[in-house]
Parts: structure tokens; C-alpha cells; sequence
């Protein structure tokens, strides 16, 4: 019976510190070592949840769906001298970072963790498909900042790519970085 009555009052105070979220935003993504437009925008959104271990901290898992999107730069060959059809590919992420969220003010939370990204389709040109080419998953570490605005806030973040997604053969290591800016609204207890 004591067990029983700890754990309701445990249960009853973790229901205070959870919270549930969704998320949309916009994604600006680099590629080392490969002749793409610098910071070629695409999108992300999802859903985030929060999860409060102290008043200040909370772990911040979230599951969101992002696309990166690579152009290549024809103004690059062209100054090589050669014809080029420049190509565009999306790559389609299934994102899952874990994120440690500090709040040093009411309104200010900070945010950094690692992160993993399941690539669940790739294409060239919105049409061919382009599964060759990059590694199927992806490490990066995220950090960041979010602003609560009542029921809304808006973020800003920097991913960093850990590892070499290239799948080809040629020895160029290829990492992401990534800038993602959005908006979400807090569904309950954030």
C-alpha cells in the first residue's frame, strides 16, 4: 500500500514536468567537400517532448522529419571549362536528437545533444533515385537555443555532421552542417 501511494504521488508531480510540442522550420544546409550551393534551403517538423528532471533542466527528445537539400553549383565546372547540367538532390531524414535543455532565464532555454539522423528516401532531380551515393544514417551534434513566446516559441540551432556520409567509392569525406530555424506551438507543459 505505501508502494502504491509513492508511486500515484510520483506519477502525479512527473505528469507536471512533461510536455509535448510540435514543430515546424526551415533548414539551411552545407556539405564539405562537394560543389553545392552553400546553405540550400529546405525544411523540417515534428514533434518535440519535454521532460523535466530538475526546474532548470529537462531532457528534450524529439522525432522530426527533415529534408536536406544539395544543388550542385554549375558556376564551378563552368569555370573548369566543361558543359554541366547542374542536378539537385533531396535527401529525406528521419531525425531523432536527445537534447539536455538548460533554462538560465524564464523565458531563454538552451539546448545541445547528439542527434541521429535514418535516411529514409533520397532523389536526383525530384525523380531518379540516388540510393548509391550517401550512407544511410548519420551522428551530428546539435546545439541551440529556444525562446518561449506563452503557448509558442521559436528556436534557432547548429548541427554539425560527425560523420562521413559519403557512400561512394572515391576517398572525399563529405559532413553536413546545418543551421535550423522555426516556430512551434506547446501542446501541454512546456
Amino acid at each position: 500500500m505505501l508502494l502504491a501511494t509513492i508511486f500515484i504521488a510520483f506519477a502525479a508531480q512527473a505528469q507536471e514536468k512533461i510536455g509535448i510540442g510540435i514543430k515546424v522550420g526551415q533548414n539551411f544546409t552545407s556539405v564539405n567537400s562537394v560543389a553545392v550551393d552553400r546553405h540550400a534551403a529546405s525544411f523540417h517538423g515534428g514533434v518535440a517532448f519535454q521532460i523535466g528532471l530538475t526546474e532548470k533542466i529537462s531532457l528534450v527528445p524529439e522525432l522530426l522529419l527533415s529534408q536536406t537539400k544539395l544543388s550542385t553549383n554549375p558556376s564551378i565546372v563552368n569555370l573548369l571549362g566543361s558543359t554541366y547540367n547542374p542536378e539537385t538532390y533531396h535527401l529525406n531524414y528521419l531525425l531523432v536528437p536527445l537534447l539536455v535543455q538548460v533554462k538560465p532565464f524564464s523565458n531563454l532555454l538552451l539546448q545541445a545533444g547528439p542527434q541521429y539522423g535514418i535516411l529514409i528516401d533520397q532523389k536526383k532531380d525530384g525523380i531518379e533515385n540516388a540510393q548509391l551515393a550517401f550512407q544511410q544514417g548519420e551522428f551530428s551534434f546539435v546545439g541551440g537555443a529556444k525562446v518561449n513566446l506563452g503557448g509558442f516559441f521559436v528556436y534557432g540551432r547548429y548541427v554539425v555532421g560527425l560523420q562521413n556520409i559519403n557512400e561512394l567509392q572515391d576517398q572525399a569525406k563529405w559532413r553536413t552542417t546545418q543551421w535550423q530555424l522555426g516556430i512551434g506551438m506547446s501542446l501541454f507543459g512546456f
